[in-house]
């Protein structure tokens, strides 16, 4: 059973790049790997292409390293991009991000939600 993470919906603007997500400011730096959080989940409905970002921190967030990066096109009207499924178990504390192609998202909807479980589907 998942459980909904807050998340900013102020549109995306140009080629600006936003956080979505952070666990060093969630829950506190290093803190995360002590949760019963195993992925996250994140999908969109976005009138515009972009990326979506993973990064992790071994050191509380003073440095980040990329370690997956996907493009998202634009979804097609009452449709959602994804979802996407980021294993967060293995990490100490991971960052999501958005870049945006270009454009400003007219239609933005970013849901995400943490699981208990590393199987997607459940």
């Amino acid at each position: 059973m998942g459980f909904n993470i807050a998340v900013s919906t102020t549109a995306p603007t140009d080629s600006n790049s936003v956080t979505l997500f952070d666990s060093t400011t969630a829950f506190g730096a290093g803190r995360m790997q002590y949760l019963p959080l195993a992925r996250i989940s994140i999908g969109f409905q976005n009138s515009h292409a972009g990326t979506l970002i993973v990064q992790r921190s071994s050191d509380g967030g003073t440095s980040w390293r990329t370690f997956s990066s996907t493009a998202v096109a634009a979804s097609a009207s009452n449709t959602i991009s994804g979802p996407y499924d980021i294993l967060v178990d293995t990490e100490n504390d991971v960052k999501i991000l958005w870049t945006n192609g270009g454009t400003t998202q007219t239609t933005w909807t970013p849901v995400l939600k943490g699981h208990e479980t590393r199987v997607p589907g459940t």
